[in-house]
């Protein structure tokens, strides 16, 4: 499926994201397509287009930070599913293909093998315990459905990671199974993470804030950039993951204390946790 979204430029993602993006996605029933959330993120419009090059409206978006998945619910169920994998993980070595578009009328696919399953962190308070790593370099746009050799849906491709030499990351299809019955109703989780609203990097020294969001919580409390995370509520940590495991045992509107080194100075500064359901709808 291709689909093309329409972000308000008012909204918090237009900046860094664009106002208007372009990707794939997968029918996972009649009219359910799953995709990478941060594709319609902050969506005011989606149209969605199938191989038969009839385009079909979104009713809902249904979205989940955590696993980095959207659930897009169009406005008649005349799509053929895709044949979902079950429980059985991917190894590496086996092989995988994706499905993907360059545009409304262009389809294309590319095949290799799995490299590694396994942890994954990134800089925008995002992290994975089984992200699915292939050496398929991405012909086209994201969002589109990685599959096994039996042509069943194994993860949703979310990232190009030709820098590090593994090409393509698939967020796997077990976190849609695990949240598919909230996702189709549209309800939001009922326990949510402390979203601070910056974007840790981790080095040699440890991490360091390269930014903060634009009116979020860290922002807010005067985190800077440059500024080095010694450790979160007393608790030292060194990589993105002992940050975001520590992080992540606080909610929405909890205190954080973060002492970090600025100017060889230790500070600590104190953070309200956001929620990032309600800073980016």
């Amino acid at each position: 499926m291709y689909l093309r979204a329409e972000i308000p430029p008012a909204h918090p993602s237009a900046a860094i994201l664009g106002e208007e993006r372009m990707g794939a996605g997968v029918a996972v029933s009649p009219d359910l397509v799953l995709t990478a959330h941060y594709l319609v993120l902050g969506a005011s419009g989606v149209e969605v287009t199938g191989l038969d090059g009839r385009a079909r409206k979104v009713e809902r978006i249904s979205l989940d930070h955590e696993s980095g998945l959207a659930l897009l619910t169009l406005d008649r169920p005349d799509l053929q599913p895709a044949k979902l994998a079950g429980s059985e993980p991917l190894k590496p070595g086996h092989e995988v293909f994706l499905l993907t578009c360059t545009g409304e009328k262009e389809w294309r696919g590319a095949s290799g093998h799995v490299t590694f399953v396994g942890p994954f962190e990134a800089f925008w308070e995002y992290m994975l315990d089984a992200a699915i790593m292939t050496t398929i370099v991405n012909p086209g746009l994201a969002g589109g459905p990685l599959f096994d050799r039996h042509g069943h849906v194994e993860g949703i491709v979310s990232l190009g990671l030709a820098a590090v030499g593994r090409y393509s990351l698939a967020v796997p299809i077990a976190l849609f199974h695990a949240g598919r019955a909230r996702m189709e109703s549209g309800e939001l989780p009922s326990e949510r993470r402390a979203w601070i609203g910056f974007y840790p990097q981790a080095n040699d020294d440890g991490v360091a804030v390269q930014g903060v969001v634009p009116g979020g919580p860290a922002e807010g409390a005067g985190l800077e950039r440059g500024d080095l995370v010694v450790s979160v509520d007393g608790h030292p940590v060194k990589t993105l993951r002992q940050l975001y495991r520590t992080l992540w045992q606080r909610g929405p509107g909890d205190r954080v204390d973060l002492q970090v080194l600025r100017e060889e100075a230790i500070r600590v500064i104190e953070v309200v946790a956001g929620d990032r359901y309600d800073f980016y709808k």
